[in-house]
């Protein structure tokens, strides 16, 4: 996360937080700070689809993730995403 905040434009990343930091002024720069899935017609109840859906686009390889996960990881994301 280093590496990418240093392409973002941090100087000297001194941790990941800094990456998040980076990405959240790119948002609000463009206008997405505020987005919410709610406002496309994502549903609640729809995000329990998505973690399936990992796997198809991905071709059920995943191991470019640093930490292995669980489809209950991946819906817990989504779930403390939703808006």
């Amino acid at each position: 996360m280093k590496k990418m905040a240093r392409v973002m434009g941090v100087e000297n990343p001194q941790s990941g937080k800094d990456f998040i930091d980076a990405l959240d002024r790119l948002l609000a720069s463009v206008g997405c700070a505020d987005l919410k899935m709610s406002d496309y017609g994502i549903t609640r109840e729809e995000l329990k689809l998505w973690p399936a859906r990992i796997h198809e686009v991905l071709g059920g390889d995943i191991t470019a993730d640093p930490l292995p996960m669980t489809d209950e990881d991946y819906l817990g994301i989504y779930e403390r995403s939703f808006k």
